[in-house]
């Protein structure tokens, strides 16, 4: 492959910004629609008349799809052209966005799912790419940064659009706001990008030897991919592995992820360059973007939910409760963009480790079914700083020592790890909420006994208090406050599993500074080599 430019992209120059906003308009949406459609889902089951386990399949087949298509996103800018990829992906989402809130049913509306899946697979990666070879590598950070608040507000305040459409119009406009955003962006895509030189000699080069399309290494790595995704999204659901409908598809996913990277190693023309994985900064760096991703994603969408079931918050409410946190991150990106300039990138993202450790670890203390909006709202700040030092300094590490022709390679690996950090993340948490849950539950249990004067003087106590003015015998006044008790022991028991959940992440938060010390040391303002290769 020809080399890179070590200037930014042509048809960059003063427009670089505008290129900017358009690449990052372009992944707020992406990322927005992927983080708040589950606030729509019980809406979208009860109109389309499906179950709510049904209804689940309106993420789980975005996954898979997006599993499929992700892998593909820098093979496919070399052959088709970055700019005109990006376009074409772009009207692709905005068609099946429109299709998605036209649909009558839910076959249809997963149909097009998946055509947003296959979008959204490309779209973030294919972007970043843009953006990252569009500056000079003195000002990548500022622009990480433009490209951080939309990968990383989008998931904040997902919830809380999505929740306000509900409310207030139905769930088709979840799908029908993403049109105009769309196409505004294809259309801005193809009068300000432009591919560099190089990539379109690349391009000819590819089409005049002819197309070597790495089918094997697709088939094992999309299936592999997408039968991960679909293990991961479904289950707990299932019960994991006593379930054959998990079991099965775990198989499947690690015969052919372990024969696909096999293959990829080893294959002459691979559909991913896994000798980026030499270059150890890389490494560490796309390490971290996986816990990043498990944070983002697994706190944004239990968090809401949490407020909704057991404070019993409105949609909108649980997203505004988190708000706050993105709004924070819009301040702070262009601040932590300026300093990875003045600053060694690992020691910002080790600050940023650190700090959401401390905020996951607080989390675990003030998380109870009397905390008030105002705690909620100052925690997501205290979290969304640490993940603002965490996502520019993370990019602008991952090129270091990388030529500029690794550009469209090292894109893809960043955002699939972000992406099957999210999924791992929200996984684990469901996993610890259901288990930890019914562990705290028998522990409740077991000293609620007649023995125990205190159980038994709140039982009188409710069965009087609550129901003895009620007409009702003895017995069923027991019983309802028995039900009373229950319900409570749910509660904490389920408040304590949230606990637990985030000393999980403390602990992995914690684990992960390690990775920092693997990572070389760079000249602040330098993002790639001057190498070739990695």
């Amino acid at each position: 492959m020809a080399q890179a430019l070590s200037q930014p992209a042509a048809g960059a120059g003063n427009l670089k910004w505008a290129i900017a906003i358009t690449v990052a308009l372009g992944t707020f949406m992406d990322v927005l629609d992927n983080s708040s459609v589950s606030v729509a889902l019980q809406y979208i089951g009860g109109n389309l008349g499906a179950s709510q386990d049904d209804a689940t399949w309106v993420i789980t087949i975005l996954l898979v799809a997006k599993a499929v298509t992700l892998p593909t996103a820098g093979y496919l800018a070399t052959v088709v052209g970055r700019s005109r990829l990006f376009t074409i992906a772009l009207v692709a989402y905005g068609v099946s966005s429109l299709l998605c809130g036209l649909s009558s049913s839910l076959p249809m509306l997963l149909a097009m799912r998946a055509m947003q899946g296959v979008c959204g697979g490309i779209i973030p990666p294919i972007g970043q790419a843009i953006l990252k070879d569009a500056f000079p590598a003195e000002e990548r950070g500022q622009a990480f940064a433009l490209y951080g608040v939309a990968t990383v507000v989008a998931p904040t305040v997902g919830p809380l659009l999505c929740g306000w459409l509900v409310d207030n119009y139905s769930w088709h406009w979840v799908f029908f706001v993403n049109v105009p955003v769309a196409l505004l962006t294809a259309f801005l895509v193809t009068a300000l990008v432009k591919d560099p030189p190089e990539l379109i000699k690349d391009k000819a080069a590819a089409w005049a030897k002819g197309l070597s399309i790495d089918y094997i290494g697709l088939g094992l790595l999309g299936v592999g991919l997408s039968a991960l995704q679909y293990v991961l999204s479904r289950g707990e659901r299932f019960d994991w592995f006593s379930s054959n409908t998990i079991l099965y598809p775990a198989i499947v996913a690690v015969v052919l992820l372990v024969a696909g990277i096999v293959w990829e190693m080893y294959t002459e023309n691979p559909l991913l360059d896994l000798s980026l994985f030499r270059n150890r900064t890389f490494s560490a760096s796309i390490a971290v973007m996986f816990v990043v991703g498990a944070l983002l994603y697994g706190t944004t969408t239990q968090l809401p939910q949490f407020l909704q079931t057991f404070l019993g918050y409105r949609a909108v409410d649980s997203g505004l409760a988190i708000t706050p946190g993105g709004i924070a991150l819009i301040f702070l990106m262009p601040i932590v963009g300026w300093l990875t300039g003045k600053i060694q990138a690992r020691w910002l993202i080790m600050f940023g480790l650190i700090v959401s450790a401390c905020s996951c670890y607080y989390y675990a203390h003030i998380l109870s079914i009397n905390i008030d909006f105002t705690t909620v709202a100052k925690s997501r700040v205290f979290q969304s700083i640490g993940l603002g030092f965490l996502f520019v300094p993370i990019n602008v590490a991952a090129y270091v020592g990388l030529a500029k022709s690794k550009t469209n390679q090292a894109a893809t690996f960043i955002n699939l790890f972000q992406t099957l950090g999210g999924s791992f993340g929200i996984a684990a948490i469901e996993t610890v909420l259901a288990r930890r849950a019914q562990f705290h539950q028998s522990r409740i249990i077991d000293h609620l006994t007649f023995t125990n004067p205190d159980y038994a003087n709140g039982l009188r106590q409710i069965a009087n208090g609550v129901f003895g003015h009620v007409n009702s015998s003895a017995v069923d006044a027991t019983q309802q406050a028995q039900g009373v008790i229950y319900r409570s022991v749910i509660q904490q028991a389920t408040t304590i599993a949230y606990d637990d959940a985030f000393y999980l992440l403390t602990i992995v938060c914690v684990v992960s500074i390690g990775l920092v010390f693997f990572m070389k040391a760079n000249k602040p303002g330098e993002s790639e080599g001057d190498s070739a290769a990695a």
